[in-house]
């Protein structure tokens, strides 16, 4: 389960990134989603645990300041899997381009 006051921060930065204020870039071959800005980056990764049959992401936290980094993991059993399924949602679409 994520700590609440990062999941504080996941709904706020999904709210950010559906408005456009950031761009991340997305790698379909992995599954992963990256945002870099000046005091932090944040990645996610989706996967499926075919043995457990459910759906996970990890996520990596960097406090680009302080220089440290915070893993967390989520699966699709525990309440926060769909806030951080949104945001990979958001992230991945953020760049799309659409004719209209």
């Amino acid at each position: 389960m994520l700590p609440p006051r990062f999941l504080d921060f996941v709904k706020a930065l999904t709210a950010r990134t559906e408005q456009g204020e950031f761009s991340w870039n997305f790698d379909d071959n992995n599954s992963l989603v990256k945002l870099k800005e000046n005091s932090f980056s944040l990645s996610l990764r989706y996967s499926f645990n075919a043995d457990a049959k459910y759906a996970e992401y990890v996520i990596y936290y960097v406090d680009e300041v302080g220089n440290k980094e915070y893993r967390f993991y989520t699966n699709q059993t525990w309440n926060d899997f769909d806030f951080i399924r949104r945001l990979f949602d958001a992230a991945q679409a953020s760049k799309m381009r659409l004719p209209f």
